[in-house]
């Protein structure tokens, strides 16, 4: 079966159905001719325009859909279009409409990995807008009720799991922190298979895990930034419904462990993925539910890393006020120094990437000059490929961007050469994908020599 991504709804159903757009039409055609709406005006290129955005179906063929796939009608029009479509996906309802209690993390974590190659194909969001932000504050308000009793249980063992010990866990988490340092190399195609199977044994351990306690507590923040780094490994390979499923999962996890910072962090992930893809606002709101449950919750560089985050959200809205103003704040915190708390997934933030993701907002903003500016000041002060090859490719990227904008093709074309030939290396979709879109804006000028040169090599 063909592992390219499915980018809509309506396309990831016509592939549960092995229908081309053809066939699809004309199985809708005979339902809505079922319901009274009459035969439907037919062309080759309906079917596809629906998928790629360009035309919506009328309101019948929608509903008409609805039947077919088995979704309430008044769905139709309280979802709209193609929202809807997403209750056609049964194996999602678990991650997104559980309780947020124990039970209902256990019964989401277990179903986070359901569903065959169709589910693992589908490039698009599970939820946005109000149903989005809802998760958040859901999120937040189980960190903020009253926590159950812990049992009185041996500081080395569990009550409800026996072979749950600290020397257990302290394994556990040492090899989710080696594999958050591969994936700074080698990116999310080759660790995804892998990052999977560590989540599929945390997820053996918790499934065990019918009480609080210390160790289980722990566990559960294992769990949830297990579940954070697979939605990461997914998003970075294209597959957002499934990064979604895992995020969602993560912030489960975490709400259940009473960990404020690791659910902050599977938040402001989630941001990266919806200002991508999505609506950059929803990304804002996202971070702002992180950042009000942790302000007297986190250390310094979390909370330098929220606003940077917040930032590059706020970047996307066209907020050059908003988001200048949170760099100054993640800075601030920054040189609060380290702490003793910092959590061991923190480590990626430091005065470069802080610069890195200015350059990237002020590109964002139409201000090429001030991110190239951004970017020779993180390169000042050592940021560099060593280590994070993926971003550092992103970034160079960027930078090739923002000479273009300033109308200097050579600077552009030298630095673009540099990213592709650093990007052969990698197996990441984000960095590929934005060679792609850098070589669509040089395309028209391609009767520059060094422009010419760069599309023959990059071809």
């Amino acid at each position: 079966m063909s592992d390219q991504l499915l980018p809509h709804p309506l396309a990831a159903l016509r592939a549960d159905l092995g229908l081309t757009g053809e066939g699809y039409l004309d199985r809708l055609d005979d339902v809505h001719w079922a319901l009274g709406y009459g035969r439907m005006a037919k062309s080759r290129q309906k079917v596809s325009r629906w998928e790629n955005g360009v035309n919506s179906p009328e309101l019948p063929a929608r509903y008409a859909m609805a039947r077919l796939h088995g979704i309430p009608r008044e769905a139709v029009t309280e979802l709209g279009w193609p929202d809807f479509l997403l209750l056609a996906f049964p194996d999602d309802r678990p991650v997104l409409d559980s309780p947020w209690t124990l039970a209902g993390t256990v019964t989401a974590v277990a179903a986070a990995t359901r569903g065959g190659s169709m589910q693992d194909r589908r490039g698009f969001l599970i939820s946005s807008g109000a149903a989005l932000t809802g998760l958040a504050t859901s999120w937040s308000l189980a960190l903020n009720e009253p926590a159950e009793a812990v049992p009185d249980v041996p500081a080395d063992a569990s009550a409800t799991n026996p072979r749950l010990t600290r020397a257990l866990l302290d394994t556990l988490e040492q090899r989710l922190d080696d594999l958050r340092r591969l994936d700074d190399v080698l990116g999310g195609a080759r660790l995804r298979q892998t990052a999977v199977a560590e989540y599929d044994l945390l997820e053996g351990l918790a499934k065990q895990t019918g009480q609080h306690g210390p160790l289980e507590h722990r566990l559960l923040s294992l769990l949830a930034e297990s579940a954070r780094m697979c939605g990461w490994l997914q998003f970075d390979s294209g597959r957002h419904a499934r990064a979604q499923r895992f995020y969602i999962t993560s912030l489960r996890a975490s709400a259940s462990a009473g960990d404020h910072q690791v659910g902050a962090n599977t938040l402001a992930f989630m941001a990266i993925q919806v200002y991508s893809e999505g609506n950059p606002q929803d990304a804002v709101a996202l971070v702002r539910t992180a950042q009000d449950a942790t302000v007297r919750r986190s250390t310094p560089r979390v909370k330098s890393m929220l606003h940077a985050r917040a930032a590059r959200a706020l970047s996307k809205t066209g907020d050059r006020t908003g988001c200048w103003r949170e760099l100054d704040a993640a800075r601030t915190e920054y040189a609060r120094g380290p702490h003793d708390d910092d959590p061991s997934w923190s480590y990626w933030l430091n005065p470069g990437e802080i610069e890195m993701l200015a350059g990237s907002s002020a590109l964002d903003l139409d201000d090429p000059r001030r991110a190239l500016t951004h970017f020779e000041q993180a390169r000042h002060v050592q940021y560099s490929a060593d280590g994070y090859a993926r971003d550092y490719v992103l970034y160079l990227t960027r930078t090739a961007r923002a000479h273009l904008r300033l109308g200097d093709l050579d600077a552009a074309c030298a630095v673009a050469t540099d990213a592709f030939t650093q990007n052969v290396t990698l197996n990441s979709s984000r960095p590929s994908e934005a060679l792609d879109d850098l070589r669509g804006e040089l395309v028209t000028h391609q009767q520059v020599r060094a422009v010419r040169d760069f599309l023959q090599l990059s071809a």
